[in-house]
This record gives structure tokens, sequence and C-alpha cells, in this order.
């Protein structure tokens, strides 16, 4: 929160704060960012090491509800705290980094539309960039680590044929190269192969699934 700005929440900030809300956690972005970080189950033991303040959606949510928040700002503030988080945590490369990025950017210009007179909440997470005033040039490749395609993989073996057929569709349509038909009933996903935009369409995908939450009753190719 920006010093010395405090915008009490009256009825129509309740509104739009919610407003704002509803729209994040209805996003299929939003699916890893709905609820708390499972760090236990998910074997992440510094997890509460380096983030110091563990916040999502469910819970900023849950808050406003609850009248917890006196002041706009400091909903918001809360809601930037999901983005920063997941930067500091997974760092620059990570898919879900990139996912927390796109939907920062959504959040923010929901922020502009319905609560144009409230400044801009800051990012805490100082992300070093080299620009081409230092004479290297900028890297923005979007990678996927190691761990997530093994993550990926294991995934994939838990899935049942019709799930297993989704993500084929979505390979197919988004990342040909990655599907190899090897004959008429075998083939292989070449994980190494497929692009950034189409692993997290397919992350997505498969943790509805797992979470019993179906982000399309679809598959969105």
């Amino acid at each position: 929160m920006i010093k010395g700005t405090q915008t009490p929440i009256n009825k129509e900030e309740l509104k739009k704060l919610n407003q704002i809300l509803e729209q994040l956690i209805d996003s299929n972005d939003s699916l890893e960012f709905r609820s708390p970080v499972d760090h236990k189950t998910l074997g992440l033991h510094d997890y509460l090491i380096v983030i110091k303040k563990p916040m999502d959606l469910g819970t900023c949510s849950k808050k406003l509800q609850n009248s917890e928040y006196k002041y706009v700002e400091e909903c918001l503030d809360d809601i930037q705290q999901i983005w920063d988080n997941c930067k500091l945590y997974n760092g620059p490369s990570s898919w879900i980094t990139k996912l927390s990025e796109k939907l920062e950017k959504s959040f923010k210009k929901y922020v502009k539309n319905y609560l144009p007179l409230v400044n801009l909440p800051q990012s805490s997470v100082k992300v070093k960039k080299i620009t081409e005033d230092s004479g290297v040039q900028e890297d923005t490749q979007q990678t996927i680590s190691h761990n997530e395609k093994v993550e990926f993989s294991n995934n994939l073996k838990q899935l049942n044929s019709d799930q297993i057929g989704g993500i084929v569709q979505i390979i197919q349509a988004n990342s040909p190269s990655a599907f190899v038909a090897v004959n008429k009933e075998r083939f292989q996903i070449i994980i190494d192969n497929i692009d950034f935009d189409t692993f997290v369409k397919c992350q997505n995908q498969i943790q509805s699934w797992m979470t019993g939450e179906e982000v399309n009753k679809k598959v969105k190719i």
C-alpha cells in the first residue's frame, strides 16, 4: 500500500472489489491460485521459509466477505502478494510464474477499470533484466524446467484413456511436432518439443482433472 493513500471500503468499493476477485477466480488461468499452496503435500519444505506471507484468491475473497479489510488498498495488496509470492518462489523462467504474470496484468487492468482513482499496487519482487543498454540482449524466452517436465510425465501416467485423448488433442492442435504416431495403436509424446503455451494449457487441464474441478466441460484446444 502506498503510504498516505487509504480508500475506505464502502458499499460501492466492496462491489467493485468482489467483481475484480470474481473475474480472477473465473479465469481458466487461475486454478493454481484459488486456494492456499499445499506445500506439505507438494513436498515444498522451504516454502514457508521463502514465503513470509502466503496468499491466494480464495483467502482474499473470504477476508473481503468477512470485512477483514478496512481499506481498498489492503485487499489489492493481498492480491498482488499472490503474484509476488509465485515469482519469488518459482523464479522467472517457470511456467507458473509466466501464468502469474499474465494474471497480474489482467488484475491491474481490472483495477484501472473498476477503481480508476486508486493507485495500482506495486510488486515487491524485483527481477533483474539485462537490457540493450548494457550491450546484452534481454532474454525473454519462456522455458520449462526439468522438474516440471518430470511432473508432467508423471501426471500423464495417472490419466484415463479419455483424458489422455484430450491432452493429445491439445498437443496435436498446438505443438504437432511433439506428437509421434508409432502405429495405429501406439504413439509418443515428446515433452521437449511441446512449446511453453501448449505446456501450460496441458498442465491446467490435467490439474483440473486431478483436483476434480473441470475448467471446461470440453477440452480447450
